[in-house]
This record gives structure tokens, C-alpha cells and sequence, in this order.
């Protein structure tokens, strides 16, 4: 959605990308820290996260054009 590559994300939310890595391949959780840090990236990026509610089940949708 954002065309970020884990380098990016990495350098854009402070998260070592080792961190970024082993977490994606399920090899660790985040500490709660580091999830918030990547939810206000993606928040700051443009990225409106979506919570399950009644009607749908959670996702993303893009809230403004990426610069």
C-alpha cells in the first residue's frame, strides 16, 4: 500500500530492521513499544487501521495520497 520496503519502515519508525524481520516471520512478538511506534508510522503515514467491529472484521484502507 505504502510500496515500503522493510529498510524503509525501519528507518521511518526506528525499529531495527533485525526486529521488523523476525517479526513478520513470526519468530517474535513485538513489545508493546514497538507496536505502538509502528501504528503511529503507519498513522502518520496515511494508513487508517480499521477495528473489527459488528459489521466487518478489522483492516487498512489508505486515508490520504502518499507524497
Amino acid at each position: 500500500m505504502l510500496e515500503w520496503s522493510r529498510e524503509d519502515l525501519a528507518e521511518r519508525s526506528g525499529i531495527h530492521y533485525i526486529t521488523l524481520c523476525n517479526f513478520e516471520l513470526g519468530h517474535c512478538a513485538l513489545k508493546p513499544a514497538g507496536a505502538r511506534l509502528l501504528r503511529l508510522t503507519f498513522i502518520s503515514a496515511g494508513v487508517l487501521l480499521i477495528d473489527a467491529d459488528g459489521s466487518g472484521g478489522p483492516g487498512v484502507c489508505l486515508a490520504k495520497p502518499v507524497a
